[in-house]
């Protein structure tokens, strides 16, 4: 007699750059305890998935747990699955690089476990209609995803009975649909209503089919899951519960789910889980998709018209976010330079598969996006990524002989105007003449560094449910963290703010009269200057070496309007860590017109509280020193980020006195732990109270942006150290 069968998956991955704790933390409560629970019920098969990432530290740090899965895969109970090696979104990378990362996953898996998975795992559930043809050329026939693309394409919930086919240009790739029902009721509702569950489906298709595929950090690492899943025992219990109705039911892999009768022939739209296309919103679009669904739920009709209520697309994160946008265009050009050393040395591939490593390592999604999960707010994560990527476009460029200081203009961040972007040894820089002349990009390459890696504060679509979170210690009971409000701390509202331009570098502010410190680091201030925002003209001398940004711009007062000129250069070298950078300001107004001009850098250095990472005013350590500190100083001419953990020191020095202001750059973000706050980088502020003049003044810096040992050395002559 047939039974109903429940596939069954599982899905671990750590990202890039998280800390060895959180991978400890992982395994000892969640990847390690299941298998081990598992281990004593044979009967029960199921796909496990893991990144490349996760199954290296594992090899590294827990040999054991490699007995473990090769003992359970030897026995038949468990199969391995591949995917993206350091779990890319397949359809954000090239697809050379996706096959590339499939095969690898795939290779390594046989060299550790002697098996060719078939089946692979679909980063984020992300599909686009074209992926078959891709994972047709990796080798893969089947994987799980959400029922949610299937009734967006107008099925219905009880047509998903078992897997389905779909192609690309002939290329056949079968899907099995993940149950969302399924999804949030393991584990977070009773045993009795998974069982109560699969019951129902089995009487309405006895020998039907669900399908169960999740993340397994679910099982132990999520908030309070432990001791619901092992302390608890709830998984024990859902276990036996499969032993005693094993009458009608069988718990298999995805891979033998995948090898019965397909149900039919389907094409999905683009989409990702329901939870994911919400997040891609931008804030406003996300409470009203939130509102209209309460909406539905309210009047009941959320189950019958849910599949028709969709949110963005994975893509809109590069709109939404400027910064995961500017960390993919660098993989992209990472990426693009690889294949052009690959083209133009065809017999030298070999020599390229340290610096292709690292570019699959900054591939990995984990930073490129935003909602409870992603870590984009994460500057660890970010940071490890770009790491990578800047190690890997050094070595391409060691290969490809390029070292010299070069100078390109071409739309780098795909906005459809042409960004300027300078590269050598030491440097690359990327600069945007169309928004204000800014300095986007700089980026260490000796030190495999992005020192303008910060992140602008914006205002969130989960914003307005800050007012209903509680601390984590008065929370009860264990909940899927898309259900949980939770504050790990209090006063979080007070860091609620919206930064109207993007934190980064050398932004030209002309302040009104009135604006103080204060007044800036509450974003309360006046702006009269037209400068920000809007273009500049760029010229770039014939060694490339030099950039000439200019504006000419206004000051939109009260009574009338006065012309004003900015000009800024930046002048680089290929031996020196330093930039100088010259402004000049004038006007044609017939009278001398008083202005506060400001000049903004941001900068981060990731940890904002740490006594190895401290801010220096003219060469001195002050009371406020910490990167997330507050100061400002009066007749200042220095200051300087200093990062001893990574011996790495970012410094100003400016020949004309003036304010000096630093603030930290805090966030409000929403995590599977609840709301938190982050440190994301530190503003730093040169302020000079001017009367300009046709006549133009003249203002002087030099960015020293390198290692501390240097800059130790040289600092007295470096800085002009203040006499105060």
């Amino acid at each position: 007699m047939a039974k109903f069968k429940l596939a069954f998956g599982l899905h671990n991955h750590q990202p890039v750059g998280n800390f060895e704790a959180v991978f400890e933390d992982a395994h000892h409560k969640a990847y390690l305890p299941f298998l081990n629970l598992m281990a004593d019920y044979p009967n029960i098969h199921f796909s496990l998935h893991q990144s490349g990432i996760l199954w290296r530290w594992q090899e590294r740090a827990h040999a054991n747990y490699f007995q473990l899965v090769g003992k359970m895969v030897d026995s038949g109970q468990v199969e391995l699955m591949t995917g993206g090696f350091y779990e890319p979104i397949l359809t954000a990378i090239p697809e050379r690089d996706a096959v590339g990362q499939i095969r690898g996953l795939t290779q390594y898996l046989n060299d550790h476990f002697e098996v060719t998975p078939a089946g692979l795992w679909l980063t984020e559930r992300i599909w686009e209609p074209h992926l078959p043809k891709l994972l047709a050329e990796a080798s893969v026939s089947y994987l799980p995803i959400d029922d949610t693309h299937f009734l967006y394409a107008g099925l219905e919930p009880n047509q998903l009975t078992g897997p389905f086919v779909t192609e690309n240009e002939g290329h056949l790739v079968t899907l099995l649909p993940i149950q969302k029902r399924l999804r949030y009721l393991i584990p977070f509702g009773t045993v009795e209503e998974v069982i109560a569950e699969l019951k129902l489906q089995a009487e309405r298709n006895s020998s039907g089919l669900a399908v169960y595929a999740d993340d397994g950090e679910k099982f132990g690492a999520w908030p309070k899951t432990y001791q619901h899943c092992y302390e608890k025992e709830w998984l024990r219990r859902l276990f036996d519960a499969f032993e005693k109705n094993s009458d009608w039911l069988e718990v298999i892999s995805l891979g033998e789910a995948a090898r019965s009768k397909p149900v039919g022939r389907v094409y999905l739209p683009s989409a990702s889980y329901a939870e994911m296309l919400q997040w891609a919103l931008p804030p406003t679009a996300f409470i009203e998709y939130e509102r209209f669904e309460e909406w539905l739920e309210n009047k009941g009709q959320l189950e019958r018209y849910g599949r028709f209520v969709r949110g963005g697309h994975w893509r809109g994160f590069l709109t939404k976010y400027e910064e995961s946008n500017l960390m993919h265009k660098k993989m992209l050009s990472v990426s693009q330079k690889l294949a052009e050393f690959e083209r133009e040395h065809p017999n030298r591939i070999e020599q390229a598969d340290a610096a292709r490593d690292r570019l699959w390592a900054g591939q990995c999604n984990c930073p490129y996006w935003h909602g409870v999960f992603g870590g984009l707010y994460l500057p660890h994560i970010r940071q490890a990524v770009y790491e990578c990527l800047i190690e890997a476009d050094t070595r391409l460029d060691k290969l490809l002989g390029r070292t010299a200081l070069r100078c390109s203009v071409y739309d780098y961040d795909a906005d459809g105007a042409d960004e300027v972007v300078l590269s050598s040894d030491l440097f690359s820089a990327v600069f945007n003449p169309r928004c204000g002349g800014t300095l986007l990009d700089l980026a260490l390459n000796k030190h495999h560094f992005c020192v303008t890696d910060t992140l602008t504060r914006r205002r969130e679509g989960y914003h307005f449910k800050l007012d209903q979170a509680v601390t984590g210690a008065e929370t009860e009971g264990t909940a899927s963290i898309h259900d949980q409000v939770r504050a790990k701390e209090e006063g979080l509202k007070d860091h609620l703010m919206e930064d109207w331009y993007l934190k980064r570098c050398f932004i030209d502010h002309m302040l009104t009269e009135d604006v103080d410190f204060e007044k800036f680091s509450s974003n309360r201030y006046g702006e009269e200057g037209d400068f920000i925002m809007e273009p500049y003209t760029c010229e770039i001398d014939q060694s490339g070496a030099c950039v000439t940004m200019t504006r000419h711009g206004h000051l939109w007062r009260p009574l009338m309007v006065v012309p004003v000129k900015i000009v800024k250069r930046f002048k680089f070298s290929e031996d020196s860590e330093q930039i100088e950078i010259r402004y000049e300001l004038s006007t044609k107004a017939l009278e001398p017109v008083e202005v506060a001009f400001a000049v903004e850098n941001n900068f981060s250095f990731q940890a904002g509280h740490a006594e190895d990472r401290i801010i220096l005013i003219d060469n001195r350590q002050h009371i406020n020193s910490y990167l997330d500190s507050e100061g400002q100083y009066e007749g200042r001419q220095t200051w300087a980020m200093i990062d001893e953990y990574r011996s790495l020191a970012v410094a100003m020095n400016s020949d004309l006195p003036c304010e000096l202001w630093h603030l930290p750059i805090f966030t409000v973000s929403l995590s599977e732990g609840g709301f938190e706050k982050v440190y994301q980088g530190t503003t730093l502020m040169n302020i000079y109270r001017l009367q300009l003049t046709p006549q133009p003044i003249t203002i002087n810096l030099t960015l020293f942006a390198g290692d501390l040992k240097r800059y130790q050395e040289s600092a007295q002559a470096f800085l002009a150290v203040s006499p105060s």
